[in-house]
Formats: C-alpha cells, sequence, structure tokens
C-alpha cells in the first residue's frame, strides 16, 4: 500500500502473533479524498477480548488528528449482531442496505451500510 494522508493499516499482536487488522483507504480523487472505507478482522479464538474495539478506536483518533479525513464508512453483514452493536456503540449509525451482497454456502445476506462523519 502506498503511503498516503487518507490510508492507514493496523495491526494486533498477542505475545508475537498477528491476531487482528484493520485497513483504511479514502478516495484518490481530490473531491473524494476525505472519505473512505475500513474493514477489521480479528481471529475467532480472539473475540471477545476487546481486539477490534481498540483497532476502531485508534482509526478514529487517527481520523480526527488528520487533516484529511472526515468521514469514515463500512460495511457489515447483516446477521452480524455483534459486529453492528460495537458500531453503533462507537458512533456508526445506518445510512443503507445492499440486498443480496454477500452470497455464502448457497445463502444470500444483506449488507448493511455504515458510517461516521469525523469533525
Amino acid at each position: 500500500m502506498n503511503e498516503a494522508p487518507n490510508q492507514l493499516f493496523l495491526v494486533a499482536e498477542v505475545e508475537g502473533t498477528l491476531v487482528g487488522n484493520l485497513t483504511f483507504r479514502g478516495g484518490a480523487r481530490a473531491r473524494t479524498q476525505h472519505a473512505g472505507e475500513f474493514g477489521v478482522s480479528v481471529l475467532k479464538d480472539f473475540w471477545g477480548y476487546g481486539i477490534g474495539r481498540a483497532l476502531i478506536e485508534s482509526l478514529l483518533g487517527w481520523a480526527k488528528d488528520s487533516a484529511v479525513v472526515r468521514k469514515i464508512n463500512l460495511r457489515v453483514r447483516s446477521d452480524n449482531a455483534s459486529a453492528i452493536h460495537l458500531y453503533k456503540k462507537l458512533g456508526f449509525k445506518e445510512e443503507g442496505v445492499f440486498t443480496r451482497e454477500f452470497l455464502i454456502d448457497g445463502v444470500f445476506y444483506d449488507c448493511i451500510l455504515m458510517g461516521i462523519d469525523i469533525d
């Protein structure tokens, strides 16, 4: 990934083992560079320890300190209730839905679009 003021890559380690990561990428053009989307991932064995929350809080702090990022977006599978709950606790709001966005083992799942303004 190229260095840019609207891109971030974080990792979470436990005793030298990579257990999670977060990637944020803002728009490439001047008119969209203020907004971007992130994805976060934590190994299942490490769910429930606050690792995902810590990664997202680090992203939010970084964005608030930046002179560029003013909007953070995410996509979450509609049946991922624990992630949706966490995102809402951190201030993200539901902004829309893509229906049938994911197809897993022959089953369609909707995708909830969420976002938070950074002011």
